[in-house]
């Protein structure tokens, strides 16, 4: 892209002549200095840096003569991997030395290396993370991506939930994102496991929908329950609302575009959506009959809505050839039990790993940053032995209200498909949206 430039005024050049070459020298020199020291993130580097020369130098217009970002980068990165061995061109040439295997005490955290045909598997965790995760009942996974190195397809994350604390214990790098590769991963827990002595017996995993997770998960841990995230199923039924062009349906009656739907016929569309994902949240037994009477009852006159009730059906609904069981997307046990109904602790440690990480880091400096995030998360293990974290209370607020739903059904208050409908509005679905 071009940059364009304007003319800086006479004041401002006078400024940029007196402050010399010197001051850029001293701080692009700590600059590089910090760079191959520490473990900040290079952009954070760079604005650190320049605010504090600002701040010891007033009267210098810095933006006019100090290098941009862009003209620099690169030089801060190879300053950072003059720390580490050289970047290997292939999965065949990593080779990771004795000290890149070890954790921040010298313990080992390396603790599966291999190499299978073209593929490659690494695998990260400690005695104690993996002493945490077979004291929980409710294990939670996911991918991330930004933050893998480049000759990886994923960092894939393995985490334990107990006393409202979701905490990573395994970390997998992995060059496919496959059931071979998912089977891999549970079978190296599980044998790791043993030699610690430790029994695993999770009695459910949370994930977000992928069938090659699974299809490993359940063959490895027979006695075990899969449960797809809630709010990946809502976003699923808001995306294909979306692509079958019915979202005029269920825009507010204010909205002056749509003035052919009526206000009524947006009502009966609005209980219709709603219905569709308070599913989710009702007793699995009821979820049959409840759609076939709400498509009755409520679906909008429009031949979208008919493929939106097929997809809903041959997706999630019939019992007999749906593609996701109703066990493995309906979350009520969940809502009864108290325990997460979605994967959105997961979402957040990705976002946390994004903010701590570079995006595609070398190799070694993300096995550096993985380090001092493991460390991290061993102290917040130890806060869950201690403390039980507090939810928001926008979510003590939805789960009181359903909590009075499901009470209201039982006592004949309210009918399946009322609970439905009410159930979907309880969660919000305009957050959804």
């Amino acid at each position: 892209d071009a940059e364009v430039l304007r003319e800086p005024s006479t004041h401002t050049c006078q400024q940029s002549a007196s402050a010399g070459k010197s001051l850029v020298d001293e701080v692009v020199g700590n600059m590089k200095k910090r760079a191959r020291e520490e473990t900040t993130p290079i952009p954070k580097i760079y604005t650190q840096e320049i605010v504090k020369a600002r701040i010891s130098h007033p009267g210098i217009a810095t933006g006019l003569f100090f290098p941009t970002f862009e003209t620099i980068d690169a030089s801060l990165y190879r300053s950072r991997s003059k720390n580490y061995p050289s970047l290997p061109k292939s999965l065949a040439d990593l080779v990771l030395p004795d000290i890149w295997r070890l954790a921040k005490h010298g313990e080992p955290f390396l603790i599966v290396d291999e190499l299978y045909g073209k593929d490659r598997l690494l695998m990260f965790a400690s005695d104690w993370s993996l002493i945490f995760l077979s004291q929980c009942e409710q294990w939670h996974s996911d991918g991330t991506f930004s933050i893998r190195p480049l000759i990886f397809a994923q960092v894939y994350i393995s985490c334990g939930f107990s006393n409202g604390f979701m905490i990573p214990c395994v970390y997998c790098l992995t060059t496919k994102k496959d059931e071979q590769v998912y089977t891999k991963i549970f079978g190296h827990v599980i044998s790791l496991a043993r030699k610690l002595n430790l029994n695993l017996h999770p009695r459910r995993l949370t994930i977000d929908f992928e069938i090659a997770t699974m299809n490993s998960f359940c063959r490895l841990f027979s006695t075990a329950t899969v449960t797809g995230c809630l709010f990946h199923y809502a976003q699923s039924l808001w995306r294909k609302i979306q692509e079958l062009g019915l979202t005029r349906h269920l825009s507010p009656s204010t909205d002056k575009e749509n003035t052919d739907i009526s206000p009524e016929e947006k009502k009966r569309a609005d209980h219709w959506f709603l219905a569709a994902i308070g599913l989710a949240l009702i007793p699995p037994e009821l979820v049959e009959r409840t759609w076939m009477e709400v498509m009755d009852e409520y679906s909008p006159e429009h031949a979208s809505a008919t493929k939106f009730n097929d997809y809903l059906v041959s997706t999630y609904v019939d019992s007999s050839s749906v593609r996701y069981h109703t066990k493995i997307w309906n979350v009520h046990e969940l809502l009864v039990n108290k325990l997460p109904r979605t994967n959105n602790h997961v979402e957040g440690l990705n976002r946390r790993l994004k903010n701590q990480f570079p995006v595609h880091p070398h190799i070694f400096n993300f096995i550096e940053l993985l380090r001092e995030e493991h460390e991290y998360q061993h102290h917040k293990s130890e806060e869950s032995e201690v403390h039980l974290r507090k939810r928001k209370k926008v979510n003590d607020a939805i789960d009181v209200n359903l909590e009075l739903l499901l009470n209201d059904h039982k006592g004949g208050l309210i009918t399946d498909m009322q609970l439905a409908i009410k159930c979907g509005r309880a969660l919000k679905t305009k957050l959804v949206k």
